[in-house]
């Protein structure tokens, strides 16, 4: 199932990192990375999640949860709460409360949802959350400024500062045309997953490469990667992920 994938990266702990950034480059998906990290969290007695959808829809993790071993709709309004600005924005338009005008952005909308659902009840009981932020980009698609952006993020890195139980997960896409603004905070992590093309180009048995960092000293604002990066190959089928470890199976990674 997901256990291979998430033991390679070093996030199978009851207890994640506090700060987790998947860069994915272009022409990859590593959707399936957000798929096993929610898998093995709804697993865990009494640990909350709070997944924003921005890149798929909730329906689309129900059916990779399904084909992963479990139910999202089992978890949900218990230790499962989700927030799907763009199914929202499908089903209620032109009145979703997610089309703003003004000076207000997408962004900051966003993070006062967020910030209402941690702090509320559901959560506080909770011996562990965590923020699962599935494509930061599609803020751009949103009408946000990278600017925006950037604060979003330093925000929700200052929420998790406050509460020493809360950790954040988020990816970006198209990481190598977003290249400074991901960078940015892929150095502010603790851990950080690069999904990358393979210099060898396609190849049936093999879907690309993770490139995995981690950062010596969790409590630095910046992180500094003096550790030696782990780099494993990975294949996406129907029910599992397989990880193979570079020259294993004979190609160039």
């Amino acid at each position: 199932m997901a256990a291979s994938v998430l033991f390679a990266c070093g996030l199978n702990g009851t207890k994640l990192p506090t700060l987790i950034h998947i860069s994915e480059e272009s022409n990859v998906d590593g959707g399936f990375l957000i798929s096993s990290i929610l898998c093995q969290r709804l697993r865990i007695s009494n640990v909350g999640t709070l997944l924003v959808c921005l890149q798929h829809g909730y329906q689309h993790y129900t059916k990779a949860g399904m084909r992963l071993g479990y139910d999202c709709n089992v978890f949900v309004g218990k230790t499962l709460s989700v927030l799907d600005p763009l199914t929202d924005i499908a089903r209620d338009f032109p009145v979703s409360n997610w089309l703003i005008s003004g000076d207000t952005n997408i962004a900051d909308v966003l993070l006062q949802e967020i910030k209402k659902q941690i702090m509320g009840t559901n959560f506080s009981v909770r011996t562990h959350n965590t923020i699962i932020i599935d494509n930061l980009a599609i803020l751009y698609n949103l009408g946000a400024s990278k600017e925006d952006v950037q604060m979003f993020f330093n925000d929700l890195m200052h929420l998790t500062k406050q509460m020493d139980n809360l950790s954040l997960i988020t990816k970006m896409s198209n990481s190598d045309i977003f290249c400074v603004e991901d960078s940015n905070i892929s150095k502010c992590s603790s851990v950080h997953v690069n999904v990358l093309n393979l210099k060898s180009g396609l190849f049936h048995e093999v879907d690309g490469k993770l490139l995995i960092k981690r950062c010596q000293d969790e409590n630095d604002d910046k992180c500094d990667w003096n550790v030696t990066a782990k780099e494993v190959l990975y294949k996406v089928n129907e029910r599992n992920i397989k990880i193979y470890n570079p020259g294993e199976i004979g190609i160039k990674a």
